[in-house]
């Protein structure tokens, strides 16, 4: 998946300092981030951007990155602005995935720069991340939103989804966002039905994926169909929702999103995913060995 980098290493602990002139710099605009216009993604050098504070975020295979905070956009020469979503699939992977992630505490900076309770100014704190309100103390961590991606299973069959009014045409599974006081366990029975109007059996916790694109945190369950197959389908979420036999499953692997590896590991496993005691390992292993 994208956060999967290894050997590399992500490391946010909370280091604040200043840039050096080669470390590396993310500059956004909106839903748009400043890339090299070479095959190869590339972000540009701290020496090459003038005019903008810097807060650091993170380190990735030692390399750091930092945002560039500025009044206008940074223009350069080789460099362009580019979709977040231009990310998805851009190589180097660990360097989308840090900056894809580094968009996510772009946009949270930008969204909290007041503050919510008074509306005063905020500010960085210089002990974690996070922002300080200097007038009545509230503090504004990172926003990070739980959300369910759910696997439903009928024997050899796996409910395929198609999302409705998105861009996106691509097969989904059914997922949702979490509600206040709510476990995750009934996030995927609730979505399922919400969505598709099924009941479920067991239910198997799979893995979970940081999804910077939304915000989320994703966390991916398989579960078994209980009762009727008969779908409900809610057409205010979804276009389609299909029962596909596993041998029908037509989707390449791509190494990139929680629901691309559930859907492939089904077509490679069958019912087993439900199972506990499968191979714990990051699926391209899997697939490697």
């Amino acid at each position: 998946m994208l956060q999967e980098i290894s050997p590399l290493q992500f490391d946010n602990s909370f280091h604040p300092r200043m840039p050096q002139p080669e470390d590396l710099v993310l500059c956004c605009e909106g839903d748009n981030v400043l890339v090299g216009q070479g095959d190869a993604l590339a972000l540009p050098r701290a020496a090459d951007v003038t005019g903008a504070a810097f807060t650091f975020l993170f380190t990735v295979g030692g390399q750091n990155i930092f945002l560039a905070h500025t009044l206008a956009p940074v223009m350069m020469p080789g460099f362009a602005y580019q979709p977040l979503s231009s990310l998805r699939r851009a190589q180097p992977k660990a360097l989308a995935f840090a900056a894809a992630t580094g968009h996510q505490l772009y946009r949270w900076y930008r969204m909290r720069a007041h503050c919510g309770v008074c509306g005063t100014k905020t500010a960085p704190s210089l002990t974690e991340r996070a922002l300080v309100c200097p007038q009545c103390g509230h503090i504004e961590y990172p926003n990070i939103m739980p959300a369910v991606i759910v696997g439903i299973i009928d024997r050899d069959r796996l409910l395929l989804t198609r999302y409705a009014n998105r861009p996106a045409t691509n097969w989904a599974l059914v997922a949702g966002y979490a509600e206040i006081g709510e476990p995750l366990e009934d996030t995927v029975r609730r979505e399922t039905w919400e969505e598709v109007g099924l009941r479920l059996g067991t239910i198997s916790y799979y893995r979970s994926q940081p999804w910077p694109f939304s915000g989320s945190l994703l966390m991916g369950f398989y579960a078994q169909l209980e009762g009727s197959d008969q779908i409900s389908l809610n057409d205010g979420e979804l276009a389609q929702a299909v029962w596909t036999p596993r041998e029908s499953i037509d989707i390449p692997f791509e190494d990139v999103s929680l629901t691309n590896e559930m859907i492939c590991r089904f077509r490679w496993e069958g019912e087993n995913v439900l199972n506990p005691a499968r191979d714990a390992r990051p699926f391209r292993e899997i697939l490697l060995t």
